[in-house]
């Protein structure tokens, strides 16, 4: 690291910190109006961290810095520290998630993209900062929410301005081969993916998702030539209409097709049809099977914890691990990256279609612990009949991905793959039966003394926590089996 480095690095967190005591004078001063010190420090903060890679050119002090921030920021959540940068009124990592953000970013992007990374960090200083002070201040709000925290149509509407703006700006200084009309349709395309990404966050989780998002975007359409930004555009649209149209057949709640549009986007958008297939696939099949059996299914409500329209959470779930997968794959291109991605599908699809089909089953379920029955829709319960639509929907998974496989010849995936995906996925969805039965959170009502995944049931009372691991949901669990799924591909892999 250089003299100017340093001297660079120690004016940073010189003014850091004189941000951070200036605010909490504020504060006090302002007898606790917390959330305009709060606003005043991220946005500040938020511009000075921009501006860094300016200045400094080694990135090794800054990624320390935003490791070190990070552990501090969250030990001074848990404890109530410095109040005028914590939103002391609900739970949010933020000012844990903002580092992690900044150093990622850096990681990615410091001796390639440097302009990303700024204009990313820039747009969620600004525009973050603006769509929760718009939110705040206006009188009569239309709020909307997707989860616990409540968003405004007004602060949504500020957050997608000025983050076109920002990026307008920043492609017109640094891109002067782009005309108008491209700089304008780029940052369309990303100031929508990021105000999604804000508009679906929670407890903080935007000062991660919003950079992240905006930067991906902003990465493809900045690096690739206009024909394939145009099949970007479309993949958006698509994304956009099989949500919509999801959400109109209830297969997805609200929060569930938000999640669907940026998940689509990303895959549609960068995976096109290669990762596009195997994805429908799951998801057309298996929210079809959701409708079979319907009255029978319903009587099972007040066991599982979720049914009926997928919400976000179950979105992540299912293809969460799948969409990390597209995203390394896009990072650093490799058929093994494609081979797992299939691998998570192909463990989300056989435990869906499991249950979906295994609870038609004339018989009860038997424990794949006791192998003695249980009642239908108890977690690690198995039968002969889910087992194997498991199994198909697992091969399904893989035959699709297989005839879709990437380099634009299905030889590249060929039989041995498909084999090693189907195994996989078979495998993922027995895990996801034992973790069911052994650590997912079970509860107890105490109205009617059934054992259920809800935390409430009975006209909404709350039930009481009775075995397993209380943060262990079935959400959770979905995520273990996929990465399960991907896990299993990579060592078949090596073993065969």
């Amino acid at each position: 690291m250089t003299t100017t480095d340093t001297t660079y690095l120690g004016l940073f967190l010189g003014v850091l910190l004189l941000l951070i005591l200036s605010a909490e004078l504020l504060r006090h001063r302002l007898h606790g109006t917390q959330e305009f010190s709060r606003k005043f420090v991220h946005m500040l903060t938020g511009i000075l961290v921009a501006f860094v890679p300016f200045f400094v050119q080694t990135p090794w002090p800054l990624l320390v810095i935003g490791v070190a921030f990070a552990a501090f920021n969250y030990v001074a959540v848990k404890r109530g520290w410095l109040q005028a940068m914590h939103d002391m009124h609900r739970k949010t990592y933020g000012t844990v998630f903002y580092p992690i953000a900044f150093t990622l970013l850096v990681l990615l992007l410091w001796h390639s993209h440097k302009p990303i990374l700024i204009t990313a960090m820039l747009l969620l200083a600004i525009g973050d900062a603006l769509a929760a002070i718009v939110g705040e201040n206006i009188r009569r709000p239309r709020l909307y929410h997707f989860g616990q925290d409540k968003k405004s149509l007004q602060g949504t509407a500020a957050m997608f301005l000025s983050s076109l703006m920002i990026v307008v700006l920043a492609l017109y200084i640094t891109r002067p081969d782009l005309t108008t009309a491209h700089i304008f349709w780029y940052g369309a395309l990303v100031a929508v993916f990021a105000t999604a990404c804000e508009a679906v966050s929670f407890q903080g989780s935007d000062n991660l998702t919003v950079p992240l998002g905006a930067a991906l975007v902003l990465h493809y359409v900045w690096t690739n030539p206009v024909p394939e930004v145009a099949a970007f555009t479309f993949g958006m649209i698509l994304a956009l209409i099989v949500a919509l149209i999801s959400l109109r057949l209830r297969f997805l709640s609200a929060s569930g097709a938000m999640g669907l549009f940026l998940l689509g986007t990303m895959v549609f958008g960068i995976g096109r049809w290669t990762f596009s297939a195997p994805i429908l696939t799951f998801f057309v099949l298996s929210s079809l099977l959701s409708k079979v059996g319907r009255a029978r299914k319903k009587r099972l409500a007040g066991l599982i914890e979720k049914g009926g329209a997928r919400d976000i959470w179950q979105v992540i779930a299912n293809g969460g691990v799948a969409g990390l997968l597209l995203i390394i794959y896009y990072i650093a291109p490799a058929p093994l990256w494609y081979f797992l991605y299939a691998g998570s599908l192909a463990a989300v699809t056989a435990d869906t279609w499991g249950t979906e089909i295994g609870t038609l089953a004339s018989k009860d379920p038997i424990s794949i612990l006791t192998c003695k029955r249980v009642p239908v829709g108890t977690s690690g319960g198995i039968s002969l009949l889910g087992t194997l639509g498991g199994a198909l929907g697992a091969m399904v998974l893989a035959g699709v991905s297989w005839w879709f496989s990437p380099l634009a010849s299905p030889h590249v995936f060929a039989w041995r793959g498909f084999v090693l995906v189907t195994i996989a996925g078979v495998l993922a969805s027995f895990l996801d039966s034992y973790l069911g039965a052994t650590v997912q959170a079970k509860f107890k009502c105490p109205e009617c003394a059934k054992i259920t995944e809800k935390k409430h049931h009975c006209h909404n009372h709350r039930t009481e926590f009775y075995s397993g691991i209380r943060w262990m949901n079935n959400d959770v669990v979905n995520i273990f089996a996929a990465v399960a799924g991907a896990g299993f591909v990579w060592v078949l892999m090596e073993l065969i």
